[in-house]
């Protein structure tokens, strides 16, 4: 018989009897909770943690409408149900909020680093650069004669792609107060959108500050405040509590 075949059955029956002699253990459990406790650790594991508890709710509260989207429409048991299905979707939604802060929170030093290498590149003279969008009455659309302008905030912020964005949404003062606040964040987001699907790198540590409506009378009418102000500055030093 071979030599090396002999000792590799030799081997086998070692781990054979090995095992066979071998005491069954319990399983050590106690570094369980220590392990999950450090998977949540940090504004990571917030994020990992919210990421999948918002997953999980949203995917219950998809099969609680499911099964009552099936039933006919005039039927309204089972309350507790829909009830459960509502409050699930809306802790889904604050979960993913959650998960989007800590996200946020993490990538903050990654993004400040960022900018100050860029910064290092930008010459001290090129100073921020604000370019205005104006909408019509109560619209958030922006407007095909605005293509310039955005053009225009593109093209500096392509030169600079690490700068630092602020986002400043205004509206007239026609309307009520809670109205214009929302209109302001829709026209903040519209001109973002408007930036993103021009290709316009958005990479930067961008802030968005839906102001409502701007300082005057109530109750008028003004183009200049029915606006979006998007201020691009290549050195980052804006400050983003303003």
């Amino acid at each position: 018989m071979n030599r090396y075949f002999k000792f590799a059955l030799l081997g086998s029956a070692l781990l054979a009897v090995t095992a066979c002699a071998a005491p069954n253990r319990e399983p050590d459990l106690s570094n369980i909770q220590a392990n999950v406790d450090k998977t949540y650790e940090g504004d990571f594991g917030d994020l990992l943690y919210n990421l999948n508890a918002g997953a999980d709710k949203a995917a219950r509260a998809e099969e609680i409408k499911a099964s009552i989207d099936a039933d006919a429409p005039y039927l309204y048991t089972n309350l507790p149900l829909r009830q459960e299905g509502v409050k699930l979707a809306e802790e889904a939604a604050e979960h993913r909020a959650k998960a989007e802060a800590a996200l946020n929170r993490f990538l903050d030093p990654i993004r400040a680093r960022l900018a100050y290498l860029e910064s290092l590149h930008v010459p001290q003279d090129v100073g921020p650069q604000k370019t205005s969008v104006y909408f019509d009455t109560g619209s958030a659309k922006v407007r095909d004669s605005e293509g310039a302008a955005l053009t225009d905030a593109g093209n500096f912020l392509s030169q600079y792609p690490i700068a630092h964005v602020q986002i400043d949404a205004y509206t007239d003062t026609v309307g009520s107060a809670n109205a214009n606040k929302a209109l302001a964040k829709r026209r903040a987001k519209a001109v973002m959108d408007a930036l993103s699907d021009a290709g316009v790198p958005l990479a930067a540590d961008v802030s968005v500050k839906a102001v409502g409506e701007a300082d005057g009378s109530d109750n008028t009418e003004s183009q200049e405040n029915r606006r979006v102000d998007i201020i691009v500055q290549p050195h980052g030093t804006f400050n983003k509590g303003q």
